[in-house]
Formats: structure tokens, sequence, C-alpha cells
């Protein structure tokens, strides 16, 4: 009889870590900054999205591998002047088109790699995105642990007082659980969406960091002041020294730079696409640090899955050992005392 009050202990104390322990490491506030983080960036991981962002990226780059190979050392030419000569008098009329150019070579890579990363991680976003399943938000993996640990703890509680009426039931309800708490994550793929967290986190934890927010932001104001100059100023300018109307050096560079022509083209509507996933970034820095840091910031996202496992297997184990321990009690037969029989039946 001592056996089902000590499976009705245990019980009670895994309902109450699973409970208390979604409390302790902050699970709720976690999982509303995965909720608030996938909000913000599922636009951005769609596929029409993603193959603006590559093509955007593409307009980019060629411009600027045009711009220097071939445009300048022309402008140059027409200037009667070297090509380093004429960047230079460039960047003395117009600082922020020289500091563009100095830093082009460092900052496309960088922008050309964020987008590279959203592409490769399309996949594992949306696996992430259905954590635990559609349409459920994220923050319902709280209720997932908080509703059965108090349920258990109830019941083992009531066990423990009332036995005779709520004993069997409680250890049924512990066993039950915990076959559901095994099979449910399995049935919703936990262990795969939770390995698509970690791939997403580890791929964008160096951009969404506080100094890869702030890296991310000086650059996007480098490029947007560069575009800015250049065709608010420096190609007017040019124009007005090649003593051609601003539309004819236009029609010039369709003619001759047809890269350059259609990113100087595409700039104003380019760049305000860009703006928009760097303000996502700097936004979402503190949501980005709470997803990461489930189920703490020390272990990986495939942890949580355990944490499911491991008590579900305690309870299982639990509750049959108590209904089994309990059947055999109460099936036993009495011992017979033959003496007494026999001074009755005399």
């Amino acid at each position: 009889m001592k056996r089902n009050p000590i499976a009705l202990g245990i019980v009670l104390v895994v309902g109450l870590v699973m409970a208390i322990g979604s409390l302790v490491i902050s699970l709720p506030a976690k999982t509303q900054g995965v909720d608030n983080l996938t909000t913000d960036f599922r636009p951005a991981f769609r596929s029409a999205a993603l193959a603006q962002s590559r093509q955007d990226m593409d307009t980019v780059k060629a411009m600027a591998a045009e711009l220097d190979a071939k445009a300048i050392p022309a402008l140059a030419a027409q200037f009667h002047t070297t090509p380093d000569q004429f960047r230079a008098s460039l960047a003395s009329g117009f600082p922020a088109v020289g500091a563009g150019m100095r830093q082009l070579p460092t900052i496309l890579p960088y922008f050309d790699g964020v987008v590279g990363g959203l592409q490769a991680q399309a996949g594992n976003f949306h696996l992430a995105d259905a954590i635990p399943a559609k349409p459920f938000p994220a923050t319902f993996v709280t209720y997932l642990f908080l509703l059965p640990g108090l349920a258990l703890a109830g019941a083992a509680a009531l066990g423990l007082v009332r036995p005779a009426r709520f004993r069997n039931v409680a250890l049924g309800v512990a066993a039950v659980v915990g076959a559901v708490l095994i099979v449910a994550p399995l049935a919703l793929s936990v262990p795969k969406k939770t390995q698509a967290v970690d791939g997403v986190t580890n791929a964008f934890r160096p951009v969404f960091s506080a100094e890869g927010a702030r890296t991310t932001r000086a650059y996007m104001d480098t490029v947007q002041s560069m575009a800015d100059e250049l065709t608010g100023k420096a190609l007017p300018a040019l124009a007005a020294q090649l003593k051609v109307t601003p539309d004819q050096l236009g029609q010039s560079l369709a003619a001759n730079f047809p890269a350059v022509a259609t990113g100087v083209s595409q700039l104003g509507t380019v760049l305000p696409r860009f703006q928009a996933l760097v303000s996502g970034v700097e936004q979402n820095t503190a949501n980005f640090r709470l997803a990461d840091s489930i189920p703490t910031a020390s272990t990986p996202t495939t942890l949580l899955h355990w944490l499911f496992v491991i008590p579900a297997f305690v309870l299982v184990i639990s509750g049959g050992a108590g209904l089994l321990a309990g059947r055999r009690v109460g099936t036993r037969t009495p011992a017979v005392d033959y003496d007494v029989l026999a001074r009755s039946s005399t």
C-alpha cells in the first residue's frame, strides 16, 4: 500500500516542475519573443520576397561592378585624367559618394550574405514558424507545460489526500498524460522543428547581435547616403561639366553602361526594401535573444523536446507502477490461520 503514495508523490513533483519550471525559465516571455520575431520577418521569407531580394542584390552588385570597372575609366578619359584621379576628384566634391565607393567592396558581400542567408534558411524558418503547430502561436508552448503540470499536480494532491477515491484516478491520469507527452511531440514533428530553430538562430546570430545590428545600420546608411548624393548631386554635376543635360547623360549611361543605368534608376525602389530589412533587424534584436535562449541561453532549442519526453517517461512509469502495485494489493488472497479454524471446529 506504500507504493501508491510514493508514485503519487513523484507525479506531484513532476507536475510542479513542469508548471513552475516553465515560468522559472521565462518561457512565456521567450515564446512571445518568437512570435514577435516571426511575425515581423514572415513577409521577408515568402518566395516572392526572397526572389525580389536576390534580384535587388544582383542589381546593386552589377551596378557597382560596372561603375568601377567601366564607367569611371570612361568618364576619366573624357576629363583627360586617370581613373584614380577621377575617383579622388569625385570623392572630394561628393564625400558620401567617395565613402560609399571605398566601402562597397565590404558592404556588398555583407548584404549578399544576409540575402543568401534568408534564401538558405527559408525552409528552417517555415518549420520554426509552425511551433507547436499551425495555427497556434509559439506562446502556446508555455501552456503545453503549464496546463498538464497543474493538472498532474492537482490530481496527485487529491490522490494523496483522498486515496480511496482518487488514487487510481490520479495515477491513471499521470500515465495517460505521460503517454500523450511522448507521442504528441513526435506527431507534431517537434524534434525537426526545434532543429530548424537552431539552424535559423545559428545562421543569423551575428546579424542580430548588438554589434551586428549597428554594423548593418552603418552599412545601410553609407549606401543610402551614397545613392542620395549620386543621384541628387553628382550625376547632375557631371552632366553640367560634360555640357549635356541630365537626361542626355542618362541616355548615354543606358547605351554604354546598362547595369549602371538600371541600378541608378532602381535605387529609389531597391533601397527602401533593404531599409525595411535593416529596420526589422534593429527592432528585433531583443526578440532574437529571447528566441535564441529557449529553453535556456546555454542550451540548444532541441533540448525542448527532451523537456517533454523525460518527464513523460517518468509519468508513465510512475503511474503504471502505482496502478499495478495497487491492483496486486487489492487482489492478494488473505492468509489463512489454520489454528483458528481448528479451534473453531472443536
